[in-house]
């Protein structure tokens, strides 16, 4: 008679292989922004931009945050309750992605994690990580205060006063991106928003955005492979 050949399925084993196996199928978006510093220092306040970049599923529609400046994220104006004029195109986004109808303010700020100081320098990077091989739609948008022009003047004729010092309205970038191991590709300046009120509506409507469509010299999004930043 044969001997009975007994096969002993050890747990721990399988479970090693599944924990290896979580972060499956990922990779990482990653944001690359270089700015002049020399343009926003000219503005009436000389201070860096807000802005704020989020990605939405061309698929599904689904909208991520990837990053918003603290004073926006935060509600953190100096010597105002909110700035709604701020990043106005955002907030739109923000607040389907949230299910929020407000502004964020310091009483319900943004998740800590997706928002930073206005950077300073001249190179800036953020990331997110998504599904390997989802589409998106990406959105960068950018408002230097007290930016002015002939178009957008502090003070109008008949008599309307610019209360937030807005200036030139926020001003959006998009691009579309395969979130594929070596995909890059560069945005196209699409639009603005208004001076004067909160509007989410993107205005194509581009007359009187003079020096503010050069604060970003350059935007690059690329694709990695996996969840770790490139070198």
């Amino acid at each position: 008679m044969r001997p009975l050949i007994f096969i002993l399925v050890i747990p721990w084993i399988v479970s090693c292989s599944n924990s290896g196996s979580k972060k499956a199928g990922k990779n990482t978006l990653l944001f690359t922004i270089h700015q002049e510093r020399d343009i926003y220092h000219h503005s009436d306040y000389g201070e860096p931009p807000q802005f704020a970049i989020w990605l939405e599923n061309s698929i599904t529609g689904e909208v991520k945050t990837v990053f918003v400046t603290n004073r926006t994220g935060l509600g953190n104006f100096e010597g105002k309750v909110e700035c709604p004029v701020s990043l106005p195109a955002w907030i739109g986004a923000f607040r389907k992605e949230t299910g929020r109808n407000d502004i964020p303010s310091i009483q319900k700020p943004v998740d800590m994690a997706i928002t930073g100081a206005t950077p300073k320098v001249p190179d800036f990077s953020a990331k997110i990580i998504v599904p390997a091989d989802s589409r998106w739609n990406y959105y960068v948008e950018l408002n230097v205060s007290g930016d002015y022009t002939p178009e957008f003047l502090s003070l109008f004729p008949d008599g309307t006063i610019d209360y937030q010092g807005n200036g030139q309205p926020s001003i959006i970038y998009r691009g579309e991106i395969k979130a594929t191991a070596g995909e890059q590709t560069t945005p196209e300046l699409i639009g603005r928003t208004e001076q004067l009120f909160l509007s989410s509506v993107i205005n194509p409507d581009m007359k009187g955005i003079r020096n503010a469509k050069d604060v970003f010299s350059k935007i690059t999004v690329m694709c990695t492979n996996g969840t770790r930043r490139p070198n």
